[in-house]
């Protein structure tokens, strides 16, 4: 097994260790101060589409000459306000699903306890019954002292005043489980039709509907823990369909495509396309770093 062994620097050894790899800087505090609060590590992240490469397109561990500092940094900070433009969108598209899902199974099984019918749903290795009424119970507290330390009121009123069923009403349960479990739980109901009356909701067809909550599933945490999208080609490629451009190579422009569609749906009058525009055409990065394709604009 080999060790690693490399030695924690200090500012002005990472400064001057970016500047022997080619990159140039023109201005010192400037560096100091990005090293110190974003870090060297994440830094460099950002400067991987300015690398050098060999004739076998292997990285040399330098910068492409006139790579500046300032370049780098203006890539942080776009790729900063991409992440919040994002969440916002998603957390309206991430209350609306919940919110579909929900209320559709409660009518269609006149119930707001359907969940707790195994029957109505496929087991699959990333999904069983039994282990959703786990992470149901985990979040609510249920058969613990946790849920008189549960921050929703209406959890620690359910348990306190009704016995049966075990666990909380449908609508209660979208105020407090991820949105993972809820794209889980789209995507292994067992019976097609409740699959088509929750996708027709959003005018998609369920496989495609299960696609895309899986890669806005994956972008949301990406973006929810600061992960970097910013030349980066990401996984869970979102279904090509309702003629939105998704495009070959999975960078973030596929997941912006999807979002704007579903957005559209959630809040018709939003200014999101124009504030994904304006910060794109306005910021000095290239838009092809994201994904975005020639002629994006229209």
């Amino acid at each position: 097994m080999r060790t690693y062994n490399k030695r924690p620097l200090s500012h002005q050894e990472l400064r001057d260790k970016l500047i022997k790899k080619g990159l140039e800087v023109d201005d010192f505090t400037h560096v100091d101060q990005l090293l110190r609060y974003v870090g060297y590590y994440r830094l460099v992240g950002y400067g991987l589409s300015f690398k050098k490469y060999d004739a076998n397109d292997r990285p040399t561990g330098e910068y492409i000459k006139g790579t500046k500092l300032a370049t780098i940094a203006n890539a942080y900070r776009t790729d900063r306000k991409l992440r919040s433009l994002i969440l916002t969108a998603i957390e309206s598209i991430e209350v609306a699903v919940r919110t579909v899902i929900s209320h559709t199974m409660c009518l269609r099984y006149g119930t707001p306890h359907w969940y707790m019918d195994c029957g109505l749903f496929r087991a699959s290795r990333a999904f069983t019954h039994a282990g959703l009424l786990q992470e149901i119970e985990r979040v609510t507290g249920q058969g613990s002292k946790r849920r008189y330390r549960n921050k929703e009121p209406f959890i620690r009123h359910y348990y306190d005043n009704y016995d049966e069923p075990r666990l909380p009403a449908s609508w209660m349960l979208a105020e407090v489980l991820s949105f993972g479990s809820w794209s889980l739980i789209y995507n292994h109901l067992n019976v097609s039709s409740d699959r088509k009356s929750i996708s027709k909701q959003f005018d998609l067809s369920p496989a495609t509907l299960e696609s895309w909550l899986h890669s806005l599933v994956y972008i949301r945490n990406t973006c929810a823990h600061h992960g970097r999208l910013f030349g980066y080609l990401l996984p869970f490629k979102p279904k090509k369909d309702k003629g939105l451009p998704i495009q070959h190579q999975n960078y973030v422009f596929n997941f912006i495509c999807v979002i704007s569609y579903l957005y559209k749906k959630i809040v018709p009058d939003s200014s999101w396309d124009k504030d994904i525009k304006d910060l794109i055409s306005q910021s000095d990065v290239e838009a092809q770093y994201f994904g975005f394709p020639e002629g994006w604009e229209k």
